[in-house]
């Protein structure tokens, strides 16, 4: 995967899942159904915070809040000047493997090669909460995967007040 909007209408089922299904030789098992018998409630809460973060306004710019520190942002504005794109994409890029250090991600379920997806899954739906959370302003979210591996499945986020951004 290298640079796209965030699309993701073709997706395939984790391979953890579709193992857990076969050891429960019931092919009309969802992924919901997972998550209720494994105990997932928990984790579904957590992720909730990752799918819907929260932001922050700060000088004209909309900074996910727990990537926001003011002094930062300052610094940054010292150094960009007044390109608040370059300086919302800074702050707001998030790496998927700096996020599950303590994930297995070569193991047999092969949770390293569906980070992608999450990838993408996760951009939809910041585009989606933050053009309603900020109707006034374009909202462009990025998803990359760097093709030399450097820093993985990636998603940030930059706005601009010339309004929506068009499909």
């Amino acid at each position: 995967m290298a640079c796209i909007k965030p699309s993701w209408a073709e997706r395939e089922l984790p391979a953890f899942f579709k193992k857990w299904r076969t050891e429960w030789a019931d092919d009309g098992l969802r992924p919901d159904n997972y998550l209720d018998f494994e105990g997932g409630l928990r984790f579904v809460l957590a992720a909730a915070w990752m799918f819907c973060p929260e932001t922050v306004e700060y000088r004209g710019c909309v900074f996910l809040k727990d990537r926001f520190v003011r002094t930062t942002v300052d610094d940054w504005f010292s150094k960009l000047g007044d390109d608040r794109k370059r300086i919302e994409s800074v702050v707001n890029h998030v790496e998927l493997w700096g996020t599950f250090l303590n994930a297995p991600l070569t193991d047999d379920d092969r949770l390293g090669e569906e980070l992608p997806q999450l990838a993408l899954a996760l951009g939809e739906c910041w585009q989606g909460v933050l053009s309603t959370r900020y109707p006034d302003r374009g909202i462009t979210v990025h998803v990359s995967d760097e093709e030399d591996g450097s820093y993985g499945p990636t998603v940030t986020l930059w706005t601009s007040s010339e309004g929506p951004v068009p499909r």
